[in-house]
């Protein structure tokens, strides 16, 4: 049920500490899962602050259906704004406050103005997304959230069996012989905190005189695990083997020194994570179609990536 301008005012009011006498709201241009808007905010002396609004509550019925239900907590994108990112040193958008009260979920974040990585158009943007990601994952491990996903082993083996659901009879035959090392090797590379859904569509590009600024959103799968599984949702998709190491060498070169391991190894790990990917993907839900822009054939990469690593 769409939330009443008269609602809407007051818990702004509340949020930001001052009188707020009207709003302005749109449909936000990029979709989501849940609900979202650019709002407005006019205060009482006529100063005003544009915002997104995210009723992160319950998502959209279709949304529903198209994310595992294990996966669905309404308080884990709050809790990653307020309680781990507001802390960590990266560069997000603000996080104006939030509201969590009975069935209230809310967010007030910033209005970033800026475009979709995957529509920014040149090798810069993506080599610095790969080195914000170095920078997120070499932060120190947060101290207590209860709704961060926890991305272990066992996390990601359900994969192959949901995805062996949802394809032809035997078509994961080969992925199956090499599933058990590719997740073991994915679950044992280093642990930060992880966005959990790093593709290109989530991850803002706003343009400086310094350069592309990167400005991930949509933290609904934010959780703690291996630093690799952002970095083979980033590099998903149709990339030539020479661009994807020119990402990831932009990853590892940014890294801690003392975490940098070999590119040879980061390569061969990252390759097994591409593969957890690939199957996760198949194995997301039944109910889920991408949108044209991004539609892949994870199949066909799931056997590429088992041939290419059991040989």
């Amino acid at each position: 049920m769409p939330v009443a301008d008269a609602e809407l005012r007051d818990a702004l009011g509340s949020v930001l500490r001052r009188p707020v006498r009207a709003l302005e709201r749109s449909p936000h241009p990029y979709g989501s899962s849940h609900a979202i808007e650019d709002v407005t905010v006019t205060f009482e002396r006529g100063a005003a602050l544009r915002l997104v609004f995210k009723d992160v509550s319950a998502p959209h019925a279709p949304a529903r259906a198209a994310k595992p239900a294990r996966l669905r907590d309404r308080d884990r994108e709050i809790e990653a704004y307020v309680d781990v990112l507001s802390h960590a040193g990266v560069d997000v958008p603000a996080c104006y406050g939030a509201v969590s009260r009975g069935r209230r979920r809310w967010l007030f974040l910033e209005a970033v103005d800026g475009v979709p990585l995957w529509q920014a158009g040149d090798d810069a943007a993506w080599e610095a997304a790969a080195r914000w990601l170095a920078g997120l994952h070499a932060r120190p491990l947060p101290q207590g959230p209860a709704h961060l996903l926890r991305y272990d082993a066992a996390h990601l083996g359900v994969w192959l069996h949901r995805a062996r659901a949802r394809v032809p009879r035997g078509a994961l035959d080969d992925v199956a012989k090499i599933w058990e090392r590719a997740v073991g090797l994915v679950a044992a590379w280093p642990a930060g905190v992880v966005h959990g859904d790093f593709h290109p569509s989530n991850v803002l590009v706003q343009r400086t005189g310094d350069g592309p600024r990167i400005r991930p959103v949509d933290w609904e799968l934010a959780g703690i695990g291996p630093g690799l599984l952002d970095l083979a949702a980033l590099t998903s998709g149709a990339w030539s083997a020479d661009d994807r190491a020119r990402i990831a060498v932009a990853y590892q070169r940014a890294r801690p020194p003392a975490a940098r391991g070999s590119c040879a190894e980061l390569l061969g790990a990252l390759a097994h994570c591409r593969l957890v990917l690939a199957v996760q993907w198949l194995g997301w839900s039944s109910a889920w179609t991408p949108p044209p822009e991004h539609a892949h054939d994870w199949l066909a990469e799931a056997q590429a990536l088992a041939r290419e690593l059991g040989a």
